[in-house]
């Protein structure tokens, strides 16, 4: 009577031992351990290598992804048709500034730290190529880690996983690959990375940067600085995917996602961690709804960005009369301005 009873109220709250006894039972049967917080389920067990390409080539993109994702297509063409019309070198000035809170925001995800005072002249890693390989990708996360390990041209060694503390216990939200398949796994990441077909996930710049960024940060492939290194590769591979697509030279990304993923930072794991980084299981969903994420931090972003520009007076449009030396007097007083507020 008792089971009866609980299949027909399924909204009466159990005590927490049955739920969690009931869960661990659940859970056990589908390799995966459970616990009782935010961050939802995880899998236990270290990643065994398998081709990226078989994992890649099972996704496919839900309905809902794709009318989402031609919203954003459109926010960001205006966004773009909107910052074309002001004058190139402000466009450069605007998108470096909003590069620096990129950094600063990509940080404090993770690993609170005063980036106030960077110097980008002095730091031209992001500047110099989009090319992938080892040593580039060895190089941005050197940028990532600069202030708290010497520089490294090797992946780790060691097994990690993500984890948090809770009261004095140790919770496990993933675990990255196996030491020994971390190098078999990057360099399909690699392949992935320069893959450029014509199907919509390896060809839209929001779809193919947000895959990178999936991958990259369940490979694990250094012992710490992981996120921060997936989020310059995501930026990386995002503005590569648009100098294709509007035939630019950009070396900077004109969309940055950190400070949105900063303040969703609990949804952000949970996408990640609920997402089987294995070939064994059904994941699309899960997938897609870490695309459908990424996608809602573009829209928070070309939202935010536009409304900066909206603060720009007509003094900065290209049709302006104004005296040259006017204007770049004019340009670094507004840079200033956007950087107070």
């Amino acid at each position: 009577m008792f089971i009866k009873e609980v299949c027909l109220k399924g909204f009466i709250k159990l005590s927490l031992d049955i739920l969690l006894f009931c869960g661990k039972i659940k859970y056990k049967l589908r390799g995966i351990k459970m616990y009782n917080n935010e961050y939802g389920m995880v899998n236990d067990a270290l990643v065994e290598y398998f081709p990226l390409d078989e994992f890649v080539n099972r996704i496919k993109l839900l309905p809902h992804v794709l009318e989402h994702l031609d919203d954003t297509n459109n926010s960001f063409k205006d966004y773009i048709n909107k910052i074309s019309a002001f004058d190139e070198k402000y466009i450069i000035d605007y998108w470096v500034y909003l590069l620096y809170e990129e950094l600063r925001y990509n940080q404090q995800i993770e690993h609170p730290v005063d980036y106030s005072q960077i110097d980008l002249q002095n730091d031209e890693v992001f500047f110099d190529t989009l090319n992938i390989s080892n040593k580039r990708i060895h190089e941005l996360h050197n940028f990532a880690v600069k202030d708290e390990y010497e520089p490294t041209f090797e992946y780790r060694t060691n097994e990690v996983k993500v984890s948090r503390d809770i009261n004095g216990e140790e919770e496990i939200i993933y675990r990255g690959a196996q030491a020994k398949d971390v190098e078999k796994f990057m360099n399909d990441f690699i392949k992935i990375y320069k893959r450029n077909d014509v199907s919509l996930l390896m060809s839209n710049p929001f779809l193919k940067s947000a895959l990178i960024h999936l991958l990259f940060v369940r490979i694990h492939p250094y012992s710490d600085g992981n996120g921060r290194t997936a989020r310059l590769l995501h930026n990386s591979k995002f503005t590569a995917s648009i100098n294709t697509i509007y035939g630019t030279k950009l070396r900077i990304s004109p969309l940055n996602l950190s400070g949105s993923i900063l303040l969703n930072k609990i949804s952000y794991i949970k996408a990640i961690d609920n997402i089987y980084f294995d070939v064994k299981h059904d994941t699309n969903e899960a997938i897609n709804k870490w695309f459908d994420f990424i996608l809602n931090m573009a829209d928070e972003q070309i939202y935010y960005s536009m409304a900066k520009l909206e603060n720009v007076d007509s003094s900065f449009l290209k049709q302006t009369e104004e005296d040259e030396h006017v204007i770049d007097m004019n340009r670094r007083m507004k840079v200033k301005t956007l950087k107070n507020r």
